[in-house]
């Protein structure tokens, strides 16, 4: 079964049917679920689940009727019990699901079929994610899978939902069964680009990036994410050329506008790039990498330090997580003798320890506020990592001698 027995654990077939009268029973109710006949189907199925509170399928699909006929509250209230009573047997929910259809669907193949269930399935996974739940969506698109373990769009929906949850491992398995069943599959290549990109392997995002922009070459999204990796691969060129696209296929977009700021940093322009920055803002004001790069800009043409500083703040404040706006900040707030500057230093440090003379500018801030010891730590760092920046040695020199180290 392929991708099925990595999702759950052993063969659909490993696993006991279950009673003949029940399944029948079932099966009619889920024959009128897919011809549209909510109501008796809804009927039936909690019937089935008051006589036996362990019929996990009748417990499933009268959640999903819920969530289609506008009672969502109650049936994500449904799935979670219910994914929390199978639990308890220990087995998931999308496995046991996914598991006593294809054993009930394989004995009866006649009154319903499995790409119509499957669309059921698919359907409900659809309107979860659209609602923002994001797992409860991704154990549907598992069920889906489970279903249809060869269908491309199925796979590529539980993929680009794994990845949203940052399940990488998994998310990667699923878009290359994807990819094996349709190696010219849009989404699939777009997704799979997008998180080898997340995942820092570049080189790799390009080559999925290149086949699926030549197959939609007006998904702004994808050329302005093939822009984004190729000016991480300093292709700037090439990443001006495909953002430059995206911009023409949406003028309001605010994330290309962001791409060709960093794009005009590097090519030095740097009004253009400031103009690009506050153009992003304009359209959305809660982008911290907007911030960080319009700071960069106006620093590079020589303006407002205080202003400067109020957008590296800002860039900090919308995103802690941006190591690159706290050391920026820092090194602002380092030259008006800050103490600040240090605990922006350490943030950094934790979040990217890699980024070029970090370490130097960490120790030389401690320094000045009186730090030796810190002073010290960092430096020996700074001049073992790079033995030949004169400037870090001279500094580790400096403490030294101020710490009476020989």
């Amino acid at each position: 079964m392929g991708i099925f027995s990595k999702m759950f654990g052993k063969d659909a077939a490993e696993s006991k049917a279950p009673a003949p009268q029940l399944g029948m029973t079932f099966v009619t109710a889920l024959s009128m679920h897919v011809r549209g006949e909510l109501e008796p189907a809804l009927s039936a199925y909690t019937g089935m689940a008051e006589k036996d509170t362990n019929d996990f399928l009748a417990l499933f699909f009268a959640a999903a009727i819920k969530a289609e006929t506008g009672k969502l509250e109650e049936a994500v209230q449904g799935l979670r019990a219910l994914s929390g009573q199978i639990s308890e047997t220990g087995q998931s929910i999308s496995r046991v699901v996914a598991v006593e259809l294809c054993d009930l669907l394989r004995d009866d193949s006649v009154t319903v079929k499995i790409p119509a269930v499957t669309d059921l399935v698919v359907s409900l996974g659809d309107l979860l994610k659209k609602e923002g739940l994001t797992r409860e969506s991704a154990v549907c698109f598992e069920i889906a899978t489970g279903l249809a373990p060869d269908n491309a769009h199925v796979l590529h929906k539980l993929g680009d939902t794994l990845h949203d949850l940052r399940a990488y491992d998994y998310a990667e398995a699923v878009l290359q069964e994807a990819l094996k069943h349709a190696p010219y599959h849009f989404g699939a290549l777009y997704t799979y680009a997008v998180l080898l990109q997340d995942l820092g392997r570049n080189d790799e995002a390009i080559t999925y990036y290149e086949k699926a922009v030549k197959l939609v070459p007006t998904h702004v999204g994808c050329q302005n994410n093939f822009g984004a990796a190729l000016l991480r691969a300093n292709r700037i060129d090439e990443a001006l050329e495909h953002c430059s696209t995206a911009l023409e296929l949406d003028p309001n977009a605010p994330l290309v506008k962001i791409n060709l700021g960093y794009i005009n940093l590097l090519k030095q322009d740097y009004t253009a790039a400031r103009n690009n920055f506050r153009d992003a803002l304009a359209l959305n004001d809660k982008l911290a990498p907007a911030y960080y790069g319009l700071a960069s800009a106006e620093q590079a043409l020589g303006g407002d330090v205080k202003r400067i500083q109020e957008l590296y703040e800002k860039a900090v404040e919308t995103n802690p997580s941006i190591a690159e706006a706290h050391y920026a900040l820092a090194n602002i707030l380092a030259s008006h003798n800050d103490q600040q500057a240090l605990s922006h230093y350490a943030t950094a440090l934790q979040l990217n320890s890699s980024l070029p003379n970090l370490r130097r500018d960490f120790g030389y801030a401690c320094l000045q506020l009186g730090r030796r010891e810190e002073a010290l730590e960092q430096l020996k760092l700074a001049v073992m990592l790079n033995p030949d920046d004169p400037v870090a040695r001279d500094l580790l020199a400096q403490a030294q001698g101020a710490s009476g180290e020989a």
